[in-house]
């Protein structure tokens, strides 16, 4: 009867060996797939949400402005304040003549570089202003203002 439980033992531990080297590299197994396919994943995903960008004829519709920097004018303190306008671009019927920027309001908010003089900036519905090349490669991509997240496909606020 001894040596009965003795290879009872000895199977059993020979069991839990075989069984937790096979759970360990099944783990292995999995976080190898995971690590390898991710990068494919990820591929998939964003070929998913392609589809959910503005059409060029919408970035197209935009109003687009040039940018012009006027004189400085002096205040009653002293400090200088800077007056900015857009300026509308030949043969663009939608947006108004003129648009008037806060200095602290004249860079892009996706490239963060300020305007310059001449600068083509496009305003979106919710009258954010983007340089026209930052918000076209933006918009082909996402369909929404990148700071407020206004969709102008459906004229809402996705946040």
């Amino acid at each position: 009867m001894d040596s009965l439980n003795c290879r009872l033992s000895v199977v059993f531990l020979a069991f839990d060996v075989f069984f937790m080297i096979f759970c360990i590299a099944m783990a292995c197994i999995i976080f190898l797939l995971l690590f390898c396919c991710f990068p494919i994943l990820a591929t998939v995903a964003y070929a998913m949400t392609i589809g959910d960008g503005a059409s060029e004829n919408d970035i197209r519709s935009l109003p687009k402005y040039l940018y012009r920097q006027q004189n400085t004018i002096r205040t009653s303190e002293g400090d200088k304040k800077q007056e900015v306008k857009l300026t509308a671009l030949p043969g663009n019927s939608i947006c108004t003549a003129e648009l008037v920027l806060h200095p602290e309001d004249s860079e892009c908010c996706i490239c963060l570089y300020k305007y310059v003089d001449g600068a083509e900036l496009c305003t979106l519905p919710c009258n954010h202003h983007f340089h026209h090349k930052c918000i076209t490669k933006w918009l082909r991509i996402n369909a929404t203002c990148p700071l407020c997240k206004f969709n102008i496909h459906r004229g809402e606020t996705l946040v």
